[in-house]
């Protein structure tokens, strides 16, 4: 190769390092994984604004003023199915702009960054769900944003156990899989699959139901301990 061509090409192997690093690349599981939680967590508020349907106002006034200065109000629908729904759209726009990317090998635009993956289900968990909570006459109390932040911090946990490294500051760190790199991998995808539903889990419940700080604490701790056991089993098994 002449000296020319590899000035060249040691630019892009940078380039492709660097999209690696800040471009959110991740394997297909996982980006198949991540689709499946991430929409569903953005269709959740879907079920709160059913449940508190008739508490809510036919027309939900925003604050807000529109063209011609007119109150930009929302009709119920809307708050319940056009937010959320809205929120999937742009989710499901956001993990293909990834995709397209990790494709080319690119790193994103700051914006397609910063949302990433969890961008608008966070915003659809806790402020679309807010306003509709509001407007139901519930007022936004710590006994729905606890399970509700609690059920994000038990998916965004899940989504970094999926693919751990080994190198990994965060990581699940069990005598049996030190020295097992085929374990390590399948202790920290199931811990990121498991993690990801009860999280899942905690946020429907917290939609349903107007009492479930106790309940999603149960399920985180069930949760955490659960990949030990699984584990445990697991070397057992290789051991015997």
């Amino acid at each position: 190769m002449s000296n020319r061509k590899k000035r060249e090409a040691i630019p892009r192997d940078l380039e492709i390092r660097g999209a690696e690093i800040f471009g959110k690349h991740i394997s297909g599981e996982k980006q198949r994984a991540l689709l499946i939680v991430t929409l569903i967590a953005c269709a959740l508020p879907v079920i709160l604004g059913l449940r508190l349907w008739d508490q809510i106002p036919e027309i939900v006034e925003t604050g807000l003023i529109g063209p011609g200065g007119k109150d930009d109000s929302l009709p119920r629908w809307a708050l319940v199915f056009a937010l959320p729904g809205l929120m999937f759209l742009l989710e499901l726009i956001a993990h293909y702009m990834l995709a397209k990317y990790q494709k080319r090998m690119a790193i994103p635009p700051a914006f397609n960054r910063m949302m990433g993956r969890w961008g608008f289900p966070t915003i659809s968990l806790l402020f679309c769900s807010g306003a509709i909570l509001a407007n139901g006459g519930q007022g936004l109390t710590m006994n729905f944003y606890t399970p509700c932040v609690l059920g994000l911090l038990l998916m965004y946990l899940g989504s970094h156990m999926f693919d751990c490294p080994e190198d990994a500051k965060l990581a699940l760190r069990f005598s049996f899989t030190a020295n097992d790199p085929a374990l390590w991998k399948e202790v920290h995808r199931f811990a990121g699959w498991l993690w990801m539903l009860a999280g899942l889990a905690v946020e429907a419940c917290t939609m349903l139901a107007p009492q479930t700080t106790f309940f999603a604490a149960a399920v985180a701790l069930v949760a955490l301990v659960v990949p030990i056991i699984y584990g445990r089993s697991r070397a057992s098994r290789a051991d015997g």
